[in-house]
């Protein structure tokens, strides 16, 4: 009598945790974020990506994979979300590498500067929200979420159940795969119109907050467990423009002239665009290429992913799938987000 009662106790638990699951699917806010991830992470694992683009909105606007696969015919795919902390991007990263084995990971460093313990709930909200249920998902709500919220990561329904008003058919047969062709990247289309602050030039160092220096080491150590290639990038942004922002280092340079330091130790290559002689090198224009303080704008970005392109040739093993038939969508997927972009073609500069 007690066994039965505990399988039945059992399974009205599984059934309803199967169907919170469900409806936490059709409750939960349809981002671009959503897309993104659901697409990168669990539709198209056909696909195979040479590089994956870890990090923030620096990132999620700073490569853009299409401009990747034309110049040089990589393949890869921009994970960054707005808001990214370092250690929400650690678990997405795990979560890519259940599906892409070996690819070169590159991360970006902006977010490494937050000295709060956590980041902003919307921002991580992007992300989790949009993992499947796992091992590694527990992981991330116990380590990146205050304890007293940590339920509503596991069932988003207790954050979302004010939506039901306003749910459409597009929440209940959400189509995630209409945006794939852009493989992740989203920048703006503004012209920033103001120069770069300047700032005197420094070797020195200053120590990375406690919590972001140590998932930087978690994102070293899995490079080293898991055999993959790692690479740091610092996308353009004007330095000064943290200055008012209370949880941010405020001398970033001397930040990532630390992170230099750890990374020579590492063997893992910086590749630092916010060095004066860099942005001259690739004719980066401040006023123009950005679409505001911190984040790059369409032509920005272009002339940063050619320029990071190449430094990926040069330095990596990486075949030109541009004439092989298996990528042909790739080459699809490229016009079309140029036929999207209509600034593309109009750029007057």
């Amino acid at each position: 009598m007690v066994k039965k009662v505990i399988i039945k106790g059992l399974t009205f638990v599984v059934l309803l945790i199967f169907i919170m699951i469900i409806v936490n699917s059709i409750f939960v806010v349809k981002t671009s974020q959503r897309g993104k991830l659901i697409d990168g992470l669990y539709k198209n694992t056909n696909d195979s990506y040479d590089v994956v683009l870890m990090g923030s909105s620096h990132m999620n606007g700073g490569i853009d994979p299409n401009v990747l696969w034309h110049q040089y015919g990589i393949t890869s795919y921009n994970y960054a979300t707005g808001g990214q902390p370092i250690d929400v991007t650690y678990y997405l990263l795990k979560e890519v590498l259940k599906v892409h084995k070996n690819p070169i990971v590159v991360v970006d460093l902006y977010y490494l500067g937050l000295t709060d313990e956590y980041g902003d709930e919307g921002y991580i909200r992007n992300v989790l929200d949009n993992m499947k249920f796992s091992r590694n998902k527990l992981d991330a709500i116990e380590n990146c979420i205050p304890f007293k919220t940590r339920i509503s990561y596991i069932f988003p329904i207790l954050e979302y159940h004010e939506r039901w008003k306003e749910l459409t058919s597009d929440d209940i047969n959400y189509d995630a795969s209409k945006y794939y062709y852009e493989k992740g990247f989203e920048a703006g289309t503004l012209r920033y119109g103001k120069n770069n602050s300047k700032v005197v030039k420094t070797s020195e160092t200053s120590e990375i907050p406690a919590k972001t220096g140590e998932y930087l080491n978690k994102i070293i150590e899995l490079s080293k467990s898991e055999g993959f290639k790692l690479v740091f990038i610092d996308t353009p942004y004007d330095y000064q423009s943290v200055k008012e922002m209370k949880n941010w280092v405020q001398d970033p340079q001397k930040m990532v002239n630390k992170v230099k330091e750890i990374a020579q130790k590492n063997n893992i290559p910086v590749v630092d665009y916010n060095d004066e002689d860099k942005l001259k090198a690739i004719n980066f224009d401040f006023k123009n290429d950005m679409n505001n303080s911190s984040h790059l704008n369409i032509w920005g970005a272009d002339k940063v992913t050619k320029d990071f392109g190449a430094f990926l040739k040069e330095n990596f093993k990486l075949v030109n799938h541009r004439n092989d038939s298996k990528y042909k969508q790739w080459n699809l997927d490229y016009k079309k987000s140029q036929a999207a972009s209509i600034l593309y073609k109009n750029d007057k500069k």
